[in-house]
């Protein structure tokens, strides 16, 4: 974990660079029916403190999201530092994310906003620092960032990938059949989707070349859920697109590609079109 708490000294600014405390605004418990979820920590400092008048000017937020059950590419924690404007928007300006060991995979620059909607983790980020909700100052505070990140989880448990799987990627509620294959003479893999409501048309995406030296790679895929994964490289007809840029998107259903000793890729769709990117590794 020294070098999250490397990355967090770095992040806040003088005069209160500090490890914690943290307070827990989420907490998750897996159970054997939903083993996959996430916990919500604040940075304590950023917090209204208790029985003072409500803030209405922008202030920082760090916030740490930790992941427990399987995670796609070892993203088990993930720091963001931003800020809110007190009315409903917080700006994401960075993010980090590291393994369950605390080695960190990677960081993006963004800009993008995300929005204090009733019940949202959101709005509970900015019932803590903008208003001082009572109730939140009833939730648990843990001391340290080791500590709010004990429980984060691996890849371990995801499930054995194949060459095809049925999974609901347009959220219509009917299983679309998703395939990789490698294609004769260029040996590249390519991924098919087959979308049970138009089942008499496919949608071939160009996903991997084989390296130019060494054995041939075989690459099989596993669903992929709807959620926010950092990116390390956009790709484009099976090889990265120059120059490489960290991203950190809402990614919709698709497939993880996953080849053994090599970072994984994620495919997926966005009204019908492919996507394609590759995931960090840690150093």
């Amino acid at each position: 974990m020294i070098s999250v708490l490397a990355a967090l000294a770095l992040l806040v600014p003088a005069p209160e660079p500090q490890d914690g405390p943290w307070r827990q605004l989420i907490d998750f418990t897996p159970t054997a029916e939903q083993p996959d979820g996430a916990s919500l920590f604040l940075l304590e400092a950023d917090m209204l403190p208790q029985g003072s008048p409500a803030r209405r000017d922008a202030r920082p937020v760090r916030y740490l999201w930790v992941n427990h059950g399987a995670v796609i590419g070892d993203q088990a924690v993930t720091l963001v530092t931003g800020t809110t404007d007190c009315d409903g928007e917080i700006r994401m300006q960075q993010v980090q994310v590291f393994t369950a060991a605390g080695r960190m995979l990677g960081e993006a620059t963004v800009d993008e906003a995300v929005y204090a909607i009733p019940h949202s983790a959101e709005s509970l980020i900015s019932d803590a620092v903008c208003t001082g909700s009572p109730y939140l100052y009833d939730k648990p505070v843990v001391a340290t960032l080791a500590e709010a990140t004990a429980g984060a989880a691996s890849s371990a448990g995801l499930g054995t990938p194949a060459d095809a799987v049925r999974w609901d990627v347009d959220y219509d509620g009917q299983d679309d059949i998703v395939s990789i294959a490698m294609r004769p003479h260029s040996y590249r893999h390519d991924v098919e989707f087959v979308l049970a409501k138009t089942p008499n048309r496919s949608l071939n995406v160009v996903t991997a070349e084989q390296r130019p030296t060494g054995p041939l790679l075989e690459r099989r895929i596993r669903p992929l859920e709807r959620d926010r994964y950092l990116t390390a490289c956009d790709m484009d007809e099976g090889e990265d697109v120059a120059p490489c840029v960290a991203r950190y998107p809402l990614v919709q259903r698709g497939v993880e590609v996953v080849t053994e000793g090599q970072p994984t890729i994620l495919v997926w769709l966005v009204n019908g079109e492919p996507r394609v990117a590759r995931l960090p590794v840690a150093d």
